[in-house]
């Protein structure tokens, strides 16, 4: 079972690092961006000269453009040459490619990425991974996921690639670096840098005929605008991996998905209750709704646009946007209603009972000692977590469902 979930794209130690406008010029990973990229372009990497990396209106550190950019701009190729992987093993094989980190980062000064590992910052990130397993930020979680999944990255390194070996310093930084910043290439310079948001996404990516990767305007981008990828593409990837991976609480739109042992036993009990969201032929305007399909879920989900706007047990037709372009609140609320229009009432009130459940659990529980970065992190999701669960009841509660099949 592949337990480290590398995504199609990549994470960065360049995400939810908050600074105040005077920090800017002080801020070392935008002081030696002129070095990386002067390195990058050296070796036959490709920037588009309207890119910088500086901090956006809310003071967040990013990929950002000084002009105009218009849709369709190469903005980035990163040459096959200058992404870090192992070219022998099979493409699959992250012990594979980590090890080969590992082997360049041995070398030093001699390694061809010195001047990207000088630029890297991931080790000074903290994620869930990094958690003492029996410590406050645990605790925190109160039972909400990824409670008892939090350590699953690091165990399936230590276990699969380490053989149950506890890492030295440059082996924790090898495995921080490909799991935050990693895409299924390998490690890819520069393209590395942009920051995630599944709402605000303007870029696309492809695959060059060496192995090689470009990055696409998607939409024209505004000058002065962050550069946005995607961590969590077509819904694949919930809000509650994202953070279990990188560590932070995304933007709108997130998609919250858990369970519990009442619909695990569901599930057991009756194979046709489960219905798997993602098929591959659902392609048609009944992919939008869940008129055509039984509708039950592995999971309880839903999709949240805002702190009033979601949309419970969404489609592949509703969530396949999520990375892949943008769409308006107006859209998203006749997407949704039509959705509403066709969710059984049996299904929606299965919801209400789990989620006053865990709330009220959570609201039971005290806080600890909330001193340290990790406990914080798991506070600040729990908290969103749990507005999730207030909206999801409150449309669980407020919308009027189909009463049963016959009215389909």
């Amino acid at each position: 079972m592949r337990l480290l979930t590398i995504l199609s794209i990549t994470a960065t130690c360049l995400i939810s690092h908050l600074a105040n406008a005077d920090d800017e010029s002080n801020d070392p990973l935008i002081s030696k961006f002129p070095s990386l990229l002067t390195w990058f372009t050296s070796h036959g990497g490709y920037v588009d000269p309207r890119i910088t990396i500086g901090y956006d209106e809310n003071h967040i550190r990013g990929m950002m453009t000084t002009k105009e950019i218009p849709a369709e701009t190469l903005l980035i190729h990163t040459p096959k040459t200058l992404v870090l992987s192992d070219d022998v093993a099979p493409a699959d094989d992250q012990c594979a490619d980590i090890e080969a980190v590992i082997h360049e980062l041995k070398v030093g000064t001699q390694s061809k990425w010195h001047t990207y590992f000088e630029f890297d910052d991931s080790t000074g990130s903290r994620v869930p991974s990094q958690w003492d397993p029996e410590g406050r930020a645990v605790k925190e979680l109160e039972g909400l996921p990824p409670y008892g999944e939090t350590h699953r990255h690091i165990n399936w390194y230590k276990g699969s690639c380490r053989g149950g070996k506890e890492l030295n310093e440059i082996e924790w930084k090898a495995f921080m670096m490909f799991l935050t910043r990693a895409a299924d290439l390998g490690l890819v310079p520069i393209y590395d840098l942009m920051n995630h948001h599944n709402g605000k996404i303007n870029t696309k990516l492809e695959r060059d005929s060496e192995g090689g990767l470009r990055v696409i305007a998607l939409t024209d981008i505004s000058a002065n605008s962050p550069i946005y990828n995607t961590y969590a593409r077509s819904g694949w990837e919930s809000t509650v991996d994202t953070f279990n991976t990188y560590g932070f609480v995304e933007d709108y739109p997130q998609l919250w998905v858990w369970t519990d042992d009442k619909l695990v036993q569901m599930t057991q009990d009756n194979k046709e209750h489960a219905f798997q969201r993602y098929r591959n032929d659902v392609h048609d305007e009944g992919a939008y709704d869940r008129s055509h399909y039984v509708p039950n879920s592995h999971h309880y989900e839903i999709l949240v646009l805002s702190p009033t706007v979601g949309a419970l047990y969404p489609t592949q037709g509703l969530v396949e946007i999520l990375g892949n372009g943008q769409r308006s609140m107006e859209e998203w609320q006749i997407l949704i209603k039509a959705h509403h229009d066709s969710i059984r009432a049996s299904h929606d009130e299965a919801i209400i009972p789990t989620e006053k459940a865990k709330l009220e659990k959570v609201a039971r529980k005290g806080r600890v000692d909330v001193g340290k970065q990790d406990a914080i992190q798991a506070i600040e999701f729990r908290l969103a977590f749990k507005q999730a669960l207030k909206l999801a009841q409150s449309i669980a509660e407020n919308v009027t469902f189909l009463e049963d099949s016959d009215e389909l």
